[in-house]
């Protein structure tokens, strides 16, 4: 099942002079990279939209271990 982007997160893939240009963004920051196809692009928002899927996980099973840890779970 692939991954999905937060609603939080909006991208863009636009095509340009020197190729397709991507640009991932939420309300504090923003990246951008050009690539060679636009598949190549559409990859990248997927292999994105998993890194923060499982980096919003870790997040959370450590924040849970601690509050059980601090007792107050």
């Amino acid at each position: 099942m692939p991954a999905t982007l937060p609603d939080t997160v909006k991208y863009t893939i636009s095509h340009t002079g020197t190729g397709w240009l991507l640009v991932i963004e939420n309300a504090h920051c923003s990246l951008s990279q050009i690539f060679q196809t636009s598949a190549s692009a559409h990859q990248a928002v997927d292999r994105t939209a998993f890194a923060l899927e499982t980096l919003t996980a870790q997040h959370l099973e450590r924040q849970s271990h601690q509050l059980v840890a601090a007792g107050r779970l």
